[in-house]
């Protein structure tokens, strides 16, 4: 005998079985719910947190590291301006020193015929005079310790013992040079020697202060009294300077003749020496006639190069153009891997300092490029594996001298810094660490936090549950018992949560289940009843909205009829004397907002255009109010513009305020009189395409304001004239010709009006307009027109 199961009944659900038929419990079910949610939003809320503050960490690094880089580069910047300008300070006084001294040398080379007497008399006063004493074995002439300049004759300007009388006379010439030499060398810069030195053909020296220059130039410069003065120490520095003279136009050029030695060691022990010469010339302009000079002591300068300190360990130095490092202290020169040369380049007896910034072993030094102007160049660079900032500033430039064989060039020096990144950067490092820190430590508190939170939340969720499942339990009861026919149950509600509204929605819903059952039939024919009393009241309604709509369409087109009407007819326009006019209006809807008319009063040709915000019936309306007020206005003989307009504004804005409406219109009046056109008022702007095919545009957005925005608006008006020759094109315009768009919504423009206006202006009036109108509706194609389109073209005939 087989077994027969019973069909499951379908209103029950399923069976469960083993597990999970713990899970049959509606508050089991919220419980493990509620919790599951809680718990995977507080993981989500850690981990969004943790990575929150990570995005927050990097913006905040970001941020300080920005604000560090603006504000090192701004220190650094500041500071190398701040030097530079000291450096071309320092030196720049000792130039302007020479400049004087020069200038005064050369006046007694120019007036040399006027102040011959007074050199001849000055040569025999004690003061002036120079005693020059023979000496025999170094074969030269040197004056008395005592005398206020030393001055120093080599035996090849003498002849057994007897100096030339022509270099005689050059010596007594300059002994007003006592004079002026010591306070040049006491006052001013710092000198280290003031001197003057003679023509080519004889160069003698005059130095202050006095020095012993025989005897120390035989003892550190040997041969020097066989060979020219100036060929000897300087060769082809003359030849240079000759070059100058040969060619007035470069030597105007010049800023100054002022010619800079290449720095180097001097030998009687002044330490780093420029020498900066300046060269003299004879009256006539067309030789060289001696030079002025001083040697400049660099050390203080170095000094103060070197005892810049950046950071803990960034350092400054300085170098010519060549890249010759002339001061840095001893720190930077081990960082930037210089080798040091003294004994390079060499003027027989001047050994220059060489220490190139291309013979470093570092890579990146070598290939340093320094600055082609006076603008910073502030950038990273790497030495030794590590990032430096560095940061050049090019000096003042002078005229450079760098030895035998070498003509003057412009010469300029460059200051740098160079700071380790690291150490720019400490502060940095520091913050993104404590960030660090703090972040650990807030999401270690937020989890914790959030796993006290789940605890606290799902005790509160089960005792809630547990309140919940008794009403949702006496709901399932009810429910069952209406299935099963018995529309009379109702459930007891004990409160006023959603739990509780549950509860009385179904009470409510059982009494009218209960009623719809008992009345069923009587409920059905009042309802079939409303439902036709209902359809007769819409058929009725529906008759009085199609005759309502047959009256609006019929006073719309009245009211488009009347604006049309009011438009100047082609036959008024073609009476007006001396201009071609043709005028086009194409409302958006059944009545646009654009005005424009033409009118004449004794010999004055009135012409308006505006465009009234919106379109439709008021703001047609409103354009019929101006088009009144306008040719009101006219017929009363008002001839001032600016009055006539702001009477127009006057009487709108009244009208507005009257019909409690928001609108307002651009408005521009021009009145035409024996070919000048005036304009007042704001609207688009006035095209003119000239008879020569010239395009003007006249913008008219600073002579007025909208009208009816304001009372009076007469404070604002202005007024411009235009003068108009025959074949001149005058377009005026609304902004539905520019705004118009095509399918891509792409606009019509300003431009490509001014195009099809210059094309066509020689045709008359009509056909510009009709070139105008048929290029902008090419333009639109199928796309709606959403504004009004307004054209009119003038043409002075």
């Amino acid at each position: 005998m087989s077994d027969v199961q019973s069909p499951q009944d379908p209103r029950k659900g399923p069976e469960l079985s083993g597990v999970f038929a713990r899970f049959k419990k509606f508050n089991t079910k919220f419980l493990l719910v509620t919790g599951f949610s809680v718990l995977i939003g507080a993981l989500l809320n850690v981990v969004i947190a943790r990575q929150g503050m990570h995005t927050l960490s990097g913006k905040s690094a970001y941020e300080i590291e920005s604000g560090l880089n603006a504000a090192n580069r701004e220190y650094l910047t500041n500071h190398l301006a701040d030097k530079a300008q000291h450096t071309n300070f320092v030196l720049g006084q000792a130039y302007a020193d020479l400049e004087i001294l020069s200038g005064i040398a050369q006046t007694m080379i120019d007036r040399g015929d006027e102040l011959k007497p007074l050199f001849e008399k000055a040569a025999t006063m004690p003061f002036f005079h120079d005693d020059l004493v023979y000496n025999p074995e170094g074969n030269w002439y040197q004056n008395r310790p005592d005398e206020p300049t030393g001055v120093a004759v080599w035996g090849y300007l003498g002849n057994k013992g007897t100096i030339l009388p022509e270099v005689q006379a050059s010596v007594d010439d300059t002994s007003l040079l006592n004079l002026v030499l010591p306070a040049f060398k006491k006052y001013g810069s710092d000198k280290l020697q003031v001197y003057y030195v003679g023509p080519h053909t004889a160069p003698y020296v005059r130095v202050a202060p006095w020095a012993d220059m025989g005897s120390s130039f035989d003892k550190l410069y040997p041969g020097h009294n066989e060979k020219n003065w100036y060929d000897f120490f300087f060769p082809n520095l003359v030849e240079s300077w000759g070059k100058w003279i040969k060619d007035p136009e470069q030597l105007k050029k010049l800023k100054s003749t002022i010619t800079v030695l290449a720095p180097y060691e001097e030998s009687a022990g002044g330490g780093m020496v420029i020498t900066a010469f300046h060269p003299l010339w004879n009256k006539e302009r067309t030789a060289f006639a001696g030079a002025t000079a001083l040697d400049l002591t660099l050390g203080q300068l170095i000094e103060s190069i070197k005892d810049v300190r950046l950071a803990q360990s960034g350092f400054a130095f300085l170098v010519q153009s060549d890249g010759n490092v002339l001061a840095i202290n001893e720190a930077g020169a081990g960082v930037l891997r210089l080798r040091s040369d003294s004994g390079g380049q060499k003027s027989e007896g001047v050994a220059a300092l060489q220490r190139h910034l291309k013979d470093s072993s570092e890579p990146a030094v070598a290939a340093l490029s320094l600055p082609q102007n006076e603008s910073i160049d502030y950038h990273e660079i790497s030495i030794g594996g590590e990032a430096h900032i560095i940061a050049l500033q090019q000096l003042a430039g002078v005229n450079g001298w760098k030895g035998p064989g070498a003509d003057i060039a412009r010469e300029n020096w460059t200051l740098a810094f160079v700071v380790p990144k690291k150490e720019l950067y400490a502060s940095l490092v520091a913050a993104q660490a404590a960030i660090e820190q703090s972040r650990t430590s807030i999401v270690t508190q937020q989890v914790v936090a959030t796993i006290a939170s789940l605890l606290v939340l799902m005790i509160g969720v089960y005792l809630v549950s547990r309140r919940m499942t008794g009403t949702l339990v006496a709901l399932s009861s009810g429910a069952t018992r209406m299935r099963e026919g018995d529309y009379g149950v109702r459930i007891e509600v004990n409160s006023a949560d959603e739990i509780g509204q549950l509860g009385v929605a179904f009470n409510e819903m059982a009494s009218e289940i209960e009623a719809y059952t008992n009345n069923l039939e009587e409920l059905v024919g009042e309802r079939t009843r409303a439902l036709e009393k209902a359809n007769e009241e819409i058929s009725e309604l529906n008759a009085k909205l199609a005759q309502e709509n047959i009256r609006l369409g019929a006073e719309l087109n009245v009211a488009r009829q009347l604006q049309l009407m009011v438009l100047p007819a082609p036959s008024e326009l073609q009476e007006i004397p001396g201009l071609d006019i043709a005028g086009y209006m194409a409302p958006a809807d059944e009545v646009g907002g654009d005005y424009y008319d033409v009118l004449r009063s004794d010999g004055l040709v009135k012409i308006g255009i505006g465009d009234v915000t919106g379109h439709g019936l008021e703001s047609g309306v409103l354009m019929l109010m101006v088009q009144t007020a306008v040719r009101t206005l006219l017929a009363a003989n008002e001839k001032d513009p600016k009055k006539f307009l702001s009477i127009v504004n006057k009487v709108i804005y009244q009208n507005i305020q009257r019909i409690r409406s928001d609108k307002n219109l651009s408005l521009t009046l021009l009145d035409y009189s024996d070919g000048q056109l005036q304009l007042t008022g704001q609207h688009e702007d006035l095209i003119i395409v000239r008879k020569d095919g010239t395009l003007d545009r006249v913008e008219t957005m600073g002579l007025g304001l909208p009208i009816g925005i304001d009372l009076d608006i007469s404070d604002f008006i202005g007024s411009i004239e235009v003068a108009l020759e025959a074949g001149d094109v005058v377009t005026l315009f609304s902004d539905g010709i520019t705004e118009a768009e095509d399918s891509s919504e792409e606009q019509y423009g300003i431009d490509r009006l001014c195009q099809v206006i210059s094309r066509n202006h020689e045709r008359n009036s009509k056909e510009i307009k009709d070139a105008i109108i048929e290029d902008v509706l090419a333009h639109v194609g199928y796309n709606k027109i959403h504004d009004d389109i307004t054209v009119l073209v003038i043409k002075r005939v």
